[in-house]
């Protein structure tokens, strides 16, 4: 079973997105902020990330930016309440493969769940 890391500072999110996971078939582990987001991941990294972007001790933005310097590859939907653009642009350039605006709509996750863990029949 896939496991998903939902890391984001606010309980009742944590709590929603964990029983929106777990509905769709997913282990759950949960952090509350981005450094004990990246402890859980070298302790042992989950299939997917679900990351929050304004949290406090470690933001969102510098979580990816550790990851990426930790050399450290894996499936991250980032979910939060900015639209800015240039905030998107940041987050994929650093690895994020999906950015999903909050509140996130259960069938938003489920689909880019399904875009995550269903492999493509096409290959390069």
């Amino acid at each position: 079973m896939s496991r998903v890391l939902i890391t984001d500072d606010s309980l009742l999110q944590r709590k929603t997105l964990s029983a929106i996971v777990a509905d769709a078939g997913y282990e759950v582990d949960t952090a509350c902020n981005g450094q004990e987001a990246i402890e859980k991941i070298q302790a042992s990294q989950p299939d997917c990330l679900l990351l929050d972007m304004l949290m406090p001790i470690m933001d969102g933005i510098q979580v990816l930016e550790q990851l990426k310097s930790l050399d450290i590859q894996l499936p991250i939907i980032v979910l939060t309440a900015d639209v800015q653009e240039w905030l998107k642009d940041r987050c994929l350039e650093l690895g994020a493969n999906t950015f999903l605006n909050k509140p996130v709509k259960q069938d938003q996750l489920r689909q880019a769940f399904e875009n995550i863990f269903t492999p493509s029949i096409y290959t390069h």
